[in-house]
């Protein structure tokens, strides 16, 4: 991934909060002309009864989150492995998708990367971030504009 970060990257935070018994995201983020995104999120002060319940990136159809659905997936053996789930200060989670991987045929182009703890016996912070790269601009036809019967 770091090889692939240009200057056209597009960086977003979720805050460090505390979601025991709730959850986290990054709000919703267009994937329209990006080629890749990569969530990070990494356990702060924590509860060591508590385990990192989900991490996913989910997809929907703009940035208010309609259709929302599962672009990856936590369970168990799934993208993030809920066996084997994060539970202490310094675990961190990656996960990385393609804007192939989405379901672009019915309309989605949103991301956002949301985690959640269904327990609450303690603080369970967690902070993360959703990097956006790959940026490609639009290519204009080869060429030139197509008009009708003389050039396509």
């Amino acid at each position: 991934m770091s090889s692939r970060i240009s200057e056209h990257a597009s960086i977003t935070v979720i805050e460090t909060a505390d979601i025991g018994g709730t959850n986290a995201t990054s709000g919703w983020l267009s994937m329209k002309n990006y080629a890749r995104a990569m969530g990070y999120v990494e356990i702060g002060t924590w509860d060591s009864s508590d385990d990192l319940d989900e991490c996913r990136f989910q997809q929907a159809s703009d940035s208010s989150g309609t259709g929302a659905k599962d672009l990856t997936t936590d369970a168990s053996g799934g993208d993030y492995d809920t066996d084997n789930p994060v539970d202490a200060d310094g675990d961190f989670v990656i996960l990385e998708v393609r804007g192939e991987d989405m379901d672009v045929d019915s309309g989605f182009d949103h991301v956002r990367l949301y985690v959640a703890e269904g327990g609450n016996t303690g603080a369970d912070n967690v902070t993360g971030v959703v990097i956006r790269y790959g940026y490609a601009y639009p290519k204009k036809e080869l060429q030139g504009a197509a008009s009708t019967g003389s050039k396509v």
